[in-house]
């Protein structure tokens, strides 16, 4: 069983479930809490307010922060940037803007050096969220996704009960379409109706193993 010192701070459920089943995919785990730590913070909120508590635990040398974009990739990493600089205790300097391919920053505590990853999904360039990465690991020649899209599209704007989720709406409108219909996300990686071996999610599995030395 893992111990406090790799820790992934994720946002809900299925952030939960993509990442452990990535990990496992890449690097033939059976047991992701073997070598990580995933916690399911439930919200954003919750996971800034306890984010100066999970930084100070005791064996803690390097914790990870996956938080959705959203439509505005930039407020949102001012909002993490600020909340990490202004920590009690802990010295960082978070820059700026995002990394393309994840940031990685060092955290200086009073007794140690922690690393600290950080990554927007989808990708740390543009707005988005789980689902709009998750839509990248969908096949390139799969006709479905397409339907989808336009399906979706196509809903009169009276009717968009799903409001400004509408990468969620097409993701989940082509998993209702699959030979299981209505998988969730994480266990359509390993029904393998998504690629865990896409580029993206190459991009990010990469991100993960710098940041916790895989």
């Amino acid at each position: 069983m893992a111990t406090n010192t790799n820790i992934l701070l994720v946002e809900g459920r299925d952030d939960l479930h993509v990442v452990a089943q990535l990990l496992k995919h890449h690097l033939g785990l059976e047991k992701v809490e073997d070598v990580i730590l995933i916690e399911n913070k439930e919200s954003l909120s919750k996971l800034l307010t306890s984010l100066r508590n999970d930084l100070q635990r005791s064996d803690l040398e390097r914790v990870g922060i996956i938080v959705d974009a959203d439509d505005d990739l930039a407020a949102r990493w001012m909002s993490l940037r600020d909340r990490l600089n202004s920590l009690d205790d802990i010295a960082m300097q978070a820059p700026d803007t995002p990394q393309p391919e994840g940031t990685i920053l060092e955290a200086e505590r009073l007794d140690r050096m922690v690393k600290v990853g950080i990554w927007l999904m989808p990708d740390n360039t543009l707005p988005g969220d789980l689902e709009k990465f998750v839509s990248f690991l969908i096949p390139t020649n799969d006709t479905l996704w397409t339907r989808a899209q336009t399906v979706i599209s196509e809903i009169p704007q009276p009717d968009r009960r799903f409001g400004i989720n509408q990468s969620k709406a097409e993701i989940h409108t082509w998993l209702a379409w699959q030979k299981e219909p209505g998988r969730p996300l994480g266990l359509a990686i390993r029904a393998r109706y998504l690629d865990p071996d896409a580029p993206k999610a190459q991009h990010f599995v990469t991100w993960l193993r710098q940041l916790f030395e895989l």
